[in-house]
């Protein structure tokens, strides 16, 4: 048996960008928000210095400054955030070739054969943390994991962070995993903890020792057996997966949290998320409309459609179901667009009835497109969204988990 993967997870990413931006907020707690001076919001990412104190993602910005009182709010730059982990892939691309990047602090690779002993898996791993530290700088660290497949390479770069080094060979399997909590383990999230407790599985210790058999019957299906292999370093064929949205979120400024604000920035919004369709080759037929009114209200609607990439057809359909918002609402304060149902261009049928008008408005999408492109995507835009362009919080460029903005096509 080979270690075979390489897995490279990177240290409160934003905060420590931030920090190698600026050397007066080295060493300080600190947390990334999406706007500053808005009480109402969330924290995004922390810097060790701030998980200190228990600030960490999803904490409100109240509760932070009481946890830590010195802490020191920055503003996000998602733009800066994808132009450095851009040079990062770069310059870790150079030692091992990265197989697929997950998200913006996560990417792996697999090791060739000749790389596969601890020894020289391990001397690739200080040749990239070597590499980063002189390229970008010492405050933007990764903990990197070693081992046979990528599933335990993942669980092993979060075991000593940060800037932390853990290789694990099948001989150590499963046992090296028994100091993790079973919410530690990738796959496993709060309705598998509680089939986990129902089967009597409490800790990980006790997960490794169950069968195969018993996972699957957990798990409900051959996911069961999959998990089981993982856990025991065996790699098996990775799971092919397809594209199944595209959208776009936003937590309102409190200047735009008007019902003119939110259907303005609905449609940036939308303008976005129809130009990344486009530019990735795909076709739309189910649109899905949400918003959040005052702090608990949620309210949604959706409509399906014949597959289009049409930015007008769609505004028609989102201004039908934004009619149906609720009249009583208080004003809204978060809002989202999301396109389903994605077909791809090479498995779309055009209408044997497109109409000129069609062929042309597909013609002038193509060089609004290009336009865009080039100037960035405020540079030409529908007069619906006309409040939300001429405010710079509005929808700005947005990182999510699963998603890393392109930077030619979602630059602002």
């Amino acid at each position: 048996m080979a270690l075979r993967y390489l897995f490279i997870d990177f240290d409160s990413f934003y905060a420590s960008v931030e920090q190698e931006s600026d050397p007066r907020l080295r060493g300080q707690p600190i947390a990334i928000v999406p706007s500053i001076n808005v009480e109402t919001t969330s924290c995004i990412a922390a810097s060790y210095e701030a998980k200190h104190f228990g600030v960490k993602t999803g904490v409100p910005v109240r509760q932070a400054r009481i946890l830590c009182p010195k802490i020191k709010f920055v503003q996000a730059n998602h733009e800066k955030y994808v132009a450095i982990h851009n040079s990062i892939t770069k310059i870790i691309h150079e030692i091992i070739f990265v197989d697929e990047v997950l998200s913006i602090d996560e990417m792996y690779g697999r090791l060739p054969p000749k790389w596969q002993t601890p020894k020289i898996a391990t001397e690739k791993a200080e040749a990239i943390k070597t590499a980063l530290k002189k390229a970008i700088g010492p405050c933007i660290t990764a903990s990197i994991g070693i081992a046979p497949n990528r599933f335990i390479a993942k669980l092993a770069s979060k075991m000593k962070k940060p800037n932390g080094l853990m290789l694990i060979d099948h001989p150590q399997l499963p046992q090296a995993l028994d100091t993790l909590d079973l919410s530690d383990i990738t796959g496993i999230g709060a309705r598998m903890l509680i089939r986990l407790k129902n089967h009597g599985i409490l800790d990980v210790p006790s997960l490794c020792r169950a069968d195969r058999t018993q996972l699957h019957r957990i798990w409900g299906s051959i996911e069961g057996d999959r998990f089981w292999y993982a856990l025991r370093g065996i790699a098996l064929p990775e799971q092919s997966t397809r594209k199944r949205s595209f959208g776009h979120s936003h937590v309102l400024p409190p200047k735009l949290r008007t019902f003119p604000g939110a259907f303005s920035t609905l449609h940036r919004m939308l303008e976005k998320a129809c130009h990344r369709l486009r530019m990735n080759h795909y076709f739309t037929g189910h649109l899905v409309l949400q918003v959040k009114f005052g702090f608990e209200w949620r309210w949604g609607q959706e409509v399906r459609c014949s597959p289009t990439q049409d930015t007008l057809t769609l505004a028609k359909l989102m201004n039908m179901l934004w009619e149906t918002r609720p009249a009583m609402a208080p004003n809204p304060t978060k809002v989202s667009v999301t396109l389903m149902g994605l077909v791809h261009a090479n498995n779309y049928t055009p209408s044997l009835f497109e109409t000129s008008e069609e062929r042309q408005r597909a013609k002038l999408l193509q060089t609004i497109d290009q336009i865009k492109q080039r100037y960035g995507s405020r540079s030409i835009y529908y007069g619906t969204a006309m409040i939300a362009q001429k405010t710079a919080e509005a929808a700005p460029m947005r990182i999510a988990f699963n998603h890393i903005p392109d930077l030619s096509i979602e630059r602002d």
